[in-house]
Parts: C-alpha cells; sequence; structure tokens
C-alpha cells in the first residue's frame, strides 16, 4: 500500500546563517547584519517544499542526540514530514553548515561538515515503509544507501531522482539506478567535460530518463532521448540563494509525479528554485502551490 507520495533519503544539518554587507577579505573582520540558526540539508529542505505543495512526504536519515538534532526533528514534524525511518544516534553530531550571505548579491558561500559515507544500515530501517512511495529523491550524501534500495525500488516501478551534486562512493553507479539525474553548474567538472551540454550527454548515456543541470540565473536545461531543453530563469530580487538548487528538485518530483511533460517541469521547477530566493535561509521563503502558479504564469516557454 501506497503511503508516501515522496521519500527522501540524505543529508539533514543546522545552518548557520550570517548575513554580511560583503565577503571578507583574508585575516579582517566585518560585522554580521543578521543572524539564524535553521534546519537544512538537501534531502530534508526538498522534502519540506514538498510538504508545502500539499505532498505526503517521508525522511529517511540520521541524526544525533543533541540540541542540533531536535531542531532538525522538531522544525520537519512542524512540516508534517514523516520521520519514522529517521535513526537518532546518541555517538553522531548533527552536522552543520555556515553560509555567508553577501548582502549587496544575495549569492552566499557555505562551509559545511561533511558526512560519512556508509552510515544508513537496511537492518535499521523499515524498507517495507520506505518502499511505500510514489518517488524516491537520493542525495549524494547518502549514496550508498540509495544503491541498496534501488533494485527494489525499480522492481516496484517508483521513479528514483538523483541529486548528482558532488562525486561520491557509488557516484556512477547510482547514476547508472536513477531515473531523473540533476546536477548543478559543478557537475561539469566533476565529470571532467567542458560544457553543460557535454555533461548532459555524459549523463544521460547512464540510461536515466532525463538529465538535468541548473544553470543559476542563465536557468536550467534537460536532456531527455527527444533532444535538448532550455529554460529560461525567472527574475527575481534575490536575498539569499540558500536551497534554491533543493527546491528546484522539489519540483521535479512534483512534476514527475503528476506526468507532466519536462518543459512543464522545468518551468515549474525554475519558479520554485526562484521563489525560495525572496528571503534569508532555505525553509522560510519555500512557496505554495499558489505562489508558484502565479509566478509560472508569466515565464517565456522552454526551448
Amino acid at each position: 500500500m501506497v503511503k508516501f507520495d515522496v521519500v527522501g533519503i540524505g543529508r539533514n544539518c543546522v545552518d548557520y546563517l550570517a548575513v554580511l554587507p560583503s565577503l571578507p577579505p583574508a585575516d579582517s573582520k566585518v560585522p554580521m547584519k543578521e543572524f539564524r540558526m535553521v534546519g537544512g540539508g538537501q534531502a530534508t529542505t526538498a522534502l519540506v517544499a514538498l510538504s508545502r505543495l500539499g505532498l505526503k512526504t517521508a525522511y529517511v536519515g540520521m541524526v544525533g542526540d543533541d540540541p542540533g538534532g531536535r531542531l532538525v526533528l522538531d522544525g520537519l514534524r512542524r512540516e508534517g514530514v514523516d520521520l519514522t525511518n529517521v535513526i537518532v544516534d546518541r555517538d553522531l553530531s548533527t552536522p552543520v553548515a555556515l553560509i555567508f550571505v553577501d548582502e549587496s548579491s544575495g549569492t552566499r558561500t557555505i562551509a559545511y561538515q561533511p558526512t560519512s559515507p556508509g552510515r544508513l544500515k537496511s537492518s535499521a530501517i523499515d524498507m517495507d515503509l520506505l518502499l511505500s512511495t510514489r518517488c524516491l529523491m537520493i542525495d549524494p550524501h547518502e549514496t550508498l544507501f540509495g544503491l541498496k534500495v534501488a533494485p527494489s525500488a525499480k522492481a516496484r516501478g517508483i521513479p528514483i531522482i538523483y541529486d548528482a551534486e558532488h562525486l561520491t562512493d557509488g557516484f556512477y553507479e547510482m547514476l547508472a539506478a536513477s531515473d531523473y539525474i540533476i546536477g548543478s553548474e559543478d557537475v561539469v567538472q566533476t565529470l571532467g567535460v567542458t560544457t553543460p551540454e557535454e555533461a548532459l550527454n555524459k549523463l544521460i548515456s547512464f540510461g536515466a530518463r532525463a538529465a538535468v543541470i541548473t544553470l543559476g540565473l542563465k536557468g536550467s536545461i534537460a536532456l531527455t532521448a527527444d533532444g535538448l531543453i532550455r529554460c529560461p530563469a525567472y527574475r527575481i530580487e534575490v536575498v539569499d540563494t540558500t536551497a534554491a538548487g533543493d527546491a528546484f528538485h522539489a519540483g521535479i518530483a512534483y512534476g514527475v509525479l503528476h506526468g507532466w511533460e519536462l518543459k512543464k517541469i522545468l518551468t515549474f521547477s525554475n519558479a520554485m528554485g526562484a521563489l525560495v530566493c525572496r528571503g534569508l535561509g532555505g525553509r522560510e521563503t519555500l512557496p505554495t502551490l499558489p505562489e508558484v502558479q502565479k509566478l509560472g504564469s508569466g515565464l517565456a516557454s522552454c526551448l
């Protein structure tokens, strides 16, 4: 029996957000204009975005038995994300990310604590509950666990969306197991090619239904067996770009579940990524469905 629309597997963390007048040069000091401590992480933020859109979501991951872990779980619980398959580990410290937001441009620089691969174990997870979903999202921080889940998900016809953010153990195997692969422009260097178009060709060669690359202010591009699609970005006043990628990924999952054609999915996902940049942090400004639909009505069509 299907219980969830989307199950997300991957990273959670505590984001320490500092707004600075501009990023300081080396060996200097600069006063913070604003400071916040909020829940973050690729998988968890995407799930919050999908919950805001009205979908039933569940998170699979680990948190520490510490104040950071409690902050993360309280935030997810408030958003309606199911936490049945979250492991609270007393020997684990919930990871943190330091996010410096340049007030003058809205861009951000992130320093994060990496998490060790292979932490999640199938024996500690209710696999039947995990697989009672219509869609599976896996971020790079739990790639190895994603590989364990992928065969069963494939057997049940559950589409797999993979965040190809960075090279990690099992990266190429996960590309081959995925139905939809999403990367940022950094994936060009990861794959050892020179252009986003070349990167798409390499990603799609692993057998995915679609490969997508986000390009910031240049929008997004995607490749399927039917050819290349380019989708322009929205022009909005940017406060902070934190979680723009996570919101974009949520838009992809939403569109896949609704059976939309890829051009419509990209348009919707671009709107999701843009709207989260309206304010500080990756959670408070995640949009509702009417907000996305309103912004989306004013965008030129993808090509």
